[in-house]
């Protein structure tokens, strides 16, 4: 009856032990294939990732052609370019350049949106289209180009003050200006 009582005992220790012991194995394997799993999906954070065409290392950005009738829509679309890709790639004058990204301004567009009860505009929506191409210096291989970049933003029109409804433009330029350049950016290191 003692032996009965001991191989009882011994039964019981090992079912005990036995879920931990696979939890165990279980955990090991998955700290083992996770890193896997995860290193082959290539997730990672839109225009953080990637390489800029051609792997280039250093950019000129001269400032872009204004093609439109509206003044000094190209020096804040540049800035704006200058300003987001610097994260990404060196950005040096022409001559110490690897590649130079040219930009033209093709359309500078406003249109209104909304109005008010007795029809008087309460919205504008500016539209700005614009071509960027990236050229290699040395060979002039296009390296990345896209002719048709359209961006739009939206802003209030202030009817009692007009110097406020220009303002308004000018930070809906601005907001533009960024949003296009980032996106570019993107586009460029996503490889698209």
């Amino acid at each position: 009856m003692m032996s009965y009582v001991r191989l009882c005992r011994a039964f019981a220790r090992s079912k005990a032990s036995a879920p931990s012991a696979v939890r165990r194995f279980a955990g090991i394997l998955m700290l083992l294939f996770l890193p896997l799993l995860f290193a082959g999906c290539g997730y990672h954070i839109a225009g953080k990732g990637g390489k800029m065409p051609g792997d280039i290392k250093t950019l000129s950005i001269p400032v872009f052609v204004n093609l439109t009738s509206k003044p000094e829509v190209e020096s804040a679309l540049t800035s704006a370019f200058v300003t987001e890709l610097v994260t990404s790639v060196g950005i040096a004058e022409l001559e110490e350049a690897e590649a130079v990204m040219y930009g033209t301004i093709t359309s500078y567009s406003l249109t209104p949106v909304s109005y008010t009860k007795s029809d008087v505009n309460q919205e504008y929506r500016l539209t700005v289209a614009i071509s960027v191409s990236i050229v290699k210096k040395d060979t002039g291989t296009v390296l990345w180009e896209d002719p048709a970049i359209t961006d739009y933003e939206d802003f209030t029109v202030n009817i009692a003050d007009v110097s406020a409804t220009r303002e308004a433009e000018d930070q809906a330029l601005k907001k533009l200006a960024k949003d296009t350049s980032r996106n570019v950016k993107e586009k460029l290191l996503e490889g698209f």
